[in-house]
């Protein structure tokens, strides 16, 4: 947590605590998050809350590709994922989008862009 910052507590859950699960593979990341107030309702036992994948995913996919994750930016300006995820190959990345492989390895499009990956690129398994 930042340095002066304090986590607002549930007014009925407390710290409202979740495990953190991958936004890949789905498993636990061994991470315990404390939402307090930040979440609305009682946190659920096991959520994603986070685009950063577990260590073995980022090991068997991100050392190969990227990570597409579909967001919405918000009136603040913050990028909120809004659900699809896809990891595309080195070479299809920089093809499809002329640019340098992003610094860790996780972009984010719009949901307009994603459906367009969605139809034009193959479910390539390997």
């Amino acid at each position: 947590m930042p340095k002066g910052k304090s986590l607002k507590l549930h007014k009925e859950f407390g710290l409202n605590p979740t495990i953190s699960q991958c936004i890949l593979c789905g498993e636990d990341k061994n991470e315990l998050v404390l939402l307090g107030a930040a979440y609305k309702e009682q946190a659920p036992m096991r959520m994603i809350t986070t685009v950063e994948p577990c260590d073995a995913c980022r090991k068997t996919y991100l050392s190969r590709g990227v990570m597409l994750v579909e967001a919405e930016v918000n009136d603040k300006g913050q990028r909120i994922p809004t659900g699809p995820v896809m990891v595309l190959k080195d070479a299809a990345f920089k093809r499809i989008f002329s640019v340098p492989l992003p610094e860790g390895r996780i972009a984010f499009a719009s949901k307009k862009v994603f459906r367009l990956l969605q139809k034009e690129v193959p479910n390539d398994k390997s």
